[in-house]
């Protein structure tokens, strides 16, 4: 018989026939069920506000610093529970994370029956909720996940800048489906992937809303080794998305990503070039955007940050971003910042972004923005 740990009111009650001690048993068995899964299981997030002074011109757009103009604002609630997978040959995890605040509808990973556009508006959405399984050496994410292209993410936490870059505006951010990841050696790391659509929308369909298209996903990353000299540690990454949005049939959209992130040249300097390049279905227009990416660490609480972007939009690239720029050619746009932790926990940043474009449509495609953003990470 198990070996059970009662205490004299448990066992009053069983002498009774109030309770049976195979129920008993059962209910400790779930509680320590309970306490196992707990104890592996983290809750992690942040909350991330800010304040946005604009000069009023909209025309060119950007992502997040438009949301307001000359305004405070909280921007999202993270939440996250995670389960880290271990180093065994069949080890499992899994992740989910929740938005919750005025930016969560920005994800687009919700759907409103009742909405043309598709497009919750409401203010809790689903970041990504995947399962991570192990198999003969190659890790599986399935479920949401974020996109194998781009070097800026949703999460404010995880980039240099508050705001996001243009060549953000051109990727596709999550997918639906099942991707595959190997590590060939210490140097080199490949993936491939299927999913349903190019678009973030959890579940949605591609191939006019049948779900008889998919969109493939791949990368891979290749550190130089000891051997290449001066450009020794220099991390080349290629990433390719080649599909359909929801509700779309026809040619596939590809989207194409590489970057060059080189050692550290100059001490406390890191350098980054990025390139993002789309060519739509039709073949006809493509949109392409380079982006330069400089951090000079100062001490152990201070970085200056630059970055510098140009390129050209085509056929509503931007729209799924808000950026409004159906068709604008020698796109310009440059940001410093100044990351300065005061605080535990706390990222606490300043910056100031210049923008402008030659967009159809506007006489004036210029635009300045300084923004202030306070992170509590927990």
């Amino acid at each position: 018989m198990k070996n059970m740990k009662m205490n004299k009111w448990t066992m009053g009650l069983a002498a009774a026939g109030i309770v049976s001690l195979s129920s008993v048993a059962q209910a400790q068995d779930a509680a320590a069920g309970a306490e196992a899964l707990a104890a592996s299981t983290t809750l992690s997030g942040y909350v991330s506000t800010g304040y946005k002074f604009n000069n009023a011109n909209t025309n060119v757009g950007y992502f997040r610093a438009g949301e307001g103009r000359n305004a405070f604002s909280l921007d999202v609630v993270d939440l996250k529970l995670s389960s880290a997978q271990g180093d065994g040959a069949m080890d499992t995890g899994y992740t989910v994370e929740l938005w919750m605040g005025p930016a969560a509808n920005n994800l687009g990973t919700g759907t409103d029956v009742g909405s043309a556009s598709g497009v919750q508006n409401g203010t809790v959405e689903l970041m990504q909720a995947n399962i991570d399984l192990r198999i003969s050496g190659i890790d599986l994410k399935v479920g949401q996940f974020g996109t194998v292209v781009g070097n800026e993410v949703y999460n404010y936490n995880e980039n240099a800048f508050y705001t996001h870059s243009f060549g953000f505006a051109l990727e596709p951010t999550h997918h639906t489906g099942i991707l595959a990841s190997y590590t060939v050696s210490d140097d080199l790391q490949i993936s491939a992937g299927l999913a349903n659509t190019t678009g973030p929308e959890t579940n949605g369909n591609a191939g006019g809303g049948n779900g008889s298209s998919k969109t493939i996903l791949a990368s891979v990353s290749y550190t130089l080794p000891s051997g290449t000299g001066a450009l020794a540690g220099t991390k080349l990454y290629y990433g390719l998305v080649t599909g359909n949005a929801t509700d779309v049939s026809g040619d596939n959209d590809d989207y194409h990503y590489a970057s060059i992130a080189l050692p550290e040249l100059v001490a406390n300097l890191s350098i980054k070039v990025c390139w993002d390049h789309v060519e739509y279905k039709d073949q006809v227009y493509a949109s392409n955007a380079v982006g330069l990416y400089l951090g000079y660490t100062l001490n152990d609480t201070t970085t200056l940050n630059f970055r510098g972007e140009m390129g050209n939009y085509n056929q509503n690239a931007g729209n799924a971003q808000g950026l409004g720029l159906d068709n604008a050619d020698n796109v310009q746009s440059w940001t410093i910042g100044v990351n300065h932790k005061i605080w535990d926990n706390v990222i606490s940043r300043i910056e100031y972004r210049h923008d402008e474009a030659d967009a159809v449509g506007s006489a004036d495609d210029q635009q300045d923005v300084v923004a202030l953003n306070l992170i509590y990470s927990f």
